[in-house]
């Protein structure tokens, strides 16, 4: 099966080189690499034709690129896909590193009716800069990763059971590894099969900043009759520390959190501003 891996980016590219770097290393390489940039700067463009070089032996990389005029992470996102030759998508964002068995776990537990959904590790502060300094990205569960956690200081490393992989389906059972439905799907680690983005009208562009979003894909594979399902301790993903903005009380939280009462009030199968434009009919 001819897989795509989507990482959004936005002018950070010291992370995007580890993430790439991450994806060289895969036990299961993918088809494509796509890069959907919402209005990165010179700095990113000059590390994607770089890596285009560096990388060829495993994979080739394309840069999809819009002009930065504010959010757009939906838009460049169904760009991306109409751009995309493989069947089946995964996403992982630009400040995130993929584990070495990354690829293959969505890639074998894919299904044409569900969307896979994931969680992460988050990498601390200081341990985040000592990587970005190094350029080696961390590719499986790591002793340093472990200390970071234990004594990172004020931002160490948070959620590093998620880094430990369990294949048993037995074993994912009992420790209620195979259930995700608390946070629904997240946006640095899913994937689906492209004829199911598609059915869902892809993202929704509607949604004015990085906030639940990601959630709203999931929604939608519910409302048409079909599964989110688990892939927690198995597609495995280390995120790099950010400063965050993120709050519940702004107004676009609300104005998202809106879309998303009504998709599930209302049954929505699909989206209207999304990757093709809709028009409802009456």
């Amino acid at each position: 099966m001819k897989s795509s891996v989507i990482v959004p980016t936005y002018n950070r590219p010291r992370a995007l080189r580890l993430s790439l770097l991450s994806l060289s290393q895969q036990s299961m390489l993918p088809s494509e690499v796509l890069i959907a940039d919402d209005g990165s700067g010179d700095e990113t463009k000059a590390l994607i034709e770089e890596l285009k070089v560096k990388l060829k032996h495993a994979f080739p990389i394309r840069h999809v690129w819009q002009e930065d005029i504010g959010f757009r992470k939906p838009r460049i996102l169904n760009e991306t896909v109409r751009q995309a030759t493989g069947e089946y998508l995964i996403f992982i964002d630009g400040d995130c590193m993929a584990h070495r068995e990354f690829v293959r776990s969505h890639v074998t537990m894919s299904s044409p009716d569900a969307i896979l959904s994931g969680k992460r590790v988050d990498i601390g502060r200081k341990l985040t800069e000592r990587l970005m300094e190094r350029g080696h990205p961390i590719v499986t569960l790591r002793p340093v990763l472990v200390w970071d956690a234990i004594a990172g200081g004020e931002i160490k490393s948070r959620k590093v059971e998620e880094a430990i992989r369990i294949e048993n389906s037995l074993l994912r059972r009992l420790l209620h590894r195979d259930r995700i439905t608390d946070d629904g799907v997240w946006g640095c680690n899913f994937s689906l099969y492209k004829d199911l983005f598609y059915a869902i009208n892809g993202c929704d562009e509607d949604f004015l900043d990085g906030s639940i979003e990601d959630n709203d894909l999931g929604i939608r594979v519910l409302n048409q009759g079909k599964r989110v399902r688990s892939v927690r301790n198995h597609a495995i993903i280390f995120h790099l520390w950010h400063k965050s903005s993120w709050s519940f009380e702004n107004e676009k939280y609300q104005h998202n959190q809106a879309i998303l009462k009504r998709r599930i009030e209302n049954k929505e199968e699909f989206c209207l501003n999304g990757i093709v434009k809709k028009q409802v009919h009456r």
